[in-house]
């Protein structure tokens, strides 16, 4: 993985005076890119990158041209370029580097010829006349741009085109009230005003200053119908690389299976991280690392300077998250031994592994054996009985039942979504009570799939939004903060195919979370891994906030800060950190967290 920037002009330019500019935005974006950097400027266009050597070390260096003179800028890896290098026998190859690939593909079949690639990418392309930005259909690569009077300005991360300006930032009050309610960036935004993203799967055409949005053409072949032989194939594909990988490692069958498949093609080395005072999750990672015959090296989960880590993570990330400690964690770790690492993510999205999709197919089962509009009234006798505390579960169960058979709103409940009008003036500042806020119920009723089935309809939103936008995101920038390559096997091109083309009824058949990925696990893993209970890095908040934590939530919400900020409501906090911390405190606390993140956020972005 790498980095890229620059921008494309509708009027020519004169280079002397972008210097500086673009010198700035290649420094943005060094830490993607330890290993070289180069810029090109054309009489349109300028093209920046920053390299993370993975693939043909000696001759991969970008900016590439093709051999017609289209240039381009690579972030990703494309693990079929051998076969698409085969099909292009007359093509003038100078390297053997999956760059030059996408390149020659451009140059042969233009636009179309992106339909063949199958690998994790982001990348920009400029052929004298006009500038193409592309992303992965699976969003696992970022790509930001911004149009800005005559130019478009494009990078891996926002703060290389605030780099280009070298102008002070502006938060987005919006963006960042629906992040605070679904704990991730929403849609194609980022949290700085006039900067989103290239969708997952678009191709967008910058032609004299007219940007056009298409999107990526789907593959000649048809999907395979085989998830055996798809998920070995994904992962034997994933191991292309001329460096050393590694694998993280839990106790969960994600990782195992990838693994396992792994170890049958290379000497693998396996990373997990243990996480708080339960080592039974990294016990099961030894377990199964010991039973595929790989070296298990173990790390326990440490902060020593909470405040500096933070600061580091709010800069890389660009967005508060509430689990990224674990995750940088691991990479951290991990990148002093190898520099690509697999892993199991993607695999809970794509086969309905989460308590939340069984929990939806519930919702749904219930609506269909209740006469007529019985579950408000239902709702409204049992609502007495969940007592005052508005997050708690049996309070959630009883607004969902009201809910139905809105199911984008209760969807929104599971997963903890707040607004409200009353809620906003308790917990927000003038700021925020000033700007105009979105409804994040309404947002999600917008964009949550209309299809029969709850269940698949959530599936399908998580896969576009969630994972893009908060599993994908921090796992893209806590790994590139160490020169970390993470390749995600589960959300390879083919095998998501094969598996979306199945109706919910085969992947969750009765409600049965992982029903087909446990039924072909079966087969290839052994039962004590297989019985394991579903776990994870959990991070707890309440024993963290009042430990290894609480001297960021001590600085970033003091007094003095959030009176300075004026985006929060001093007194929400203070009466949230008055109480015993309890469990029943979760979420405040989660909340809490986010709006530490957000003043540590406005302070190392100087944003206003």
């Amino acid at each position: 993985m790498c980095g890229l920037s620059g921008f494309f002009s509708a009027p020519p330019f004169d280079p002397s005076a972008e210097m500086a500019r673009l010198e700035r935005m290649r420094m943005a974006l060094a830490h993607r890119g330890p290993d070289g950097s180069g810029i090109e400027i054309f009489n349109q266009a300028a093209l920046i990158h920053n390299r993370l050597a993975i693939i043909d070390l000696a001759g991969g260096h970008q900016p590439l041209f093709g051999a017609s003179g289209a240039c381009i800028v690579f972030n990703g890896e494309i693990y079929n370029y051998r076969e698409l290098r085969a099909r292009l026998p007359d093509y003038p190859f100078r390297t053997y580097s999956d760059t030059e690939v996408i390149v020659a593909l451009y140059e042969s079949e233009g636009i179309a010829g992106f339909r063949h690639l199958r690998g994790m990418y982001a990348f920009a392309l400029w052929d004298g006349r006009c500038g193409v930005l592309v992303r992965d259909p699976a969003g696992i690569k970022p790509l930001f741009y911004s149009v800005q009077e005559d130019r478009l300005l494009f990078a891996s991360e926002a703060k290389a085109i605030l780099a280009h300006g070298n102008e002070r930032a502006h938060l987005d009050p919006a963006a960042l009230h629906l992040l605070l309610n679904f704990r991730y960036v929403a849609g194609e935004s980022s949290l700085f005003t006039g900067i989103v993203q290239v969708p997952p799967g678009a191709v967008l055409v910058w032609t004299s200053g007219r940007l056009e949005c298409l999107a990526l053409a789907e593959p000649d072949a048809s999907a395979p119908e085989n998830i055996a032989v798809a998920l070995s194939a994904a992962v034997q594909s994933h191991l292309v690389a001329d460096v050393p990988l590694g694998c993280y490692l839990s106790g969960g069958i994600d990782s195992a299976l990838v693994a396992h498949h792994a170890c049958r093609h290379s000497a693998i080395e396996g990373f997990t991280l243990e996480v708080g005072d339960d080592p039974r999750e990294a016990d099961h990672a030894a377990e199964t690392a010991h039973w595929l015959g790989m070296v298990d090296h173990r790390q326990a989960f440490c902060i020593p300077d909470s405040v500096a880590l933070h600061r580091s993570l709010i800069w890389h990330l660009e967005t508060p998250k509430v689990n990224a400690l674990q995750g940088a964690m691991l990479a951290e770790f991990t990148a002093q031994r190898v520099k690509v690492a697999l892993s199991g993510l993607g695999g809970d999205e794509l086969f309905y592994g989460y308590n939340a999709h069984r929990i939806m197919w519930l919702a749904q089962q219930a609506w269909r054996g209740l006469p007529g509009s019985s579950n408000r009234w239902l709702a409204a006798v049992l609502r007495p009985l969940t007592g005052r505390e508005a997050w708690s579960e049996p309070r959630r169960a009883v607004e969902m039942l009201a809910a139905l058979p809105a199911w984008g709103r209760v969807y929104g409940i599971l997963r903890n979504v707040w607004d409200s009008p009353a809620l906003q003036r308790l917990i927000y500042g003038e700021r925020m009570l000033d700007a105009a806020l979105p409804d994040a119920f309404g947002w999600l009723a917008r964009r949550f799939p209309d299809e029969p089935d709850a269940a698949a309809a959530m599936a399908r939103f998580e896969f576009r939004h969630k994972l893009v936008n908060d599993l994908l995101w921090q796992e893209d920038r806590v790994s590139m903060r160490v020169g970390l390559e993470v390749r995600v096997p589960f959300l390879d091109r083919e095998l998501t195919r094969c598996v979306q083309c199945l109706p919910r009824s085969a992947l969750m058949p009765g409600g049965r979370k992982k029903h087909l990925l446990k039924d072909y696990a079966r087969t290839e893993l052994p039962d004590f891994i297989l019985r394991r209970p579903k776990s994870g890095f959990q991070l707890n908040i309440i024993a963290a906030a009042t430990g290894e934590l609480k001297p960021v939530f001590d600085e970033y919400l003091s007094e003095e800060r959030l009176r300075h900020h004026r985006l929060f409501n001093p007194r929400f906090v203070q009466a949230v950190r008055a109480q015993p911390a309890h469990k029943s405190l979760r979420w405040h606390y989660f909340l809490l967290y986010l709006m530490a993140q957000c003043h540590l956020l406005q302070e190392v972005f100087d944003a206003d």
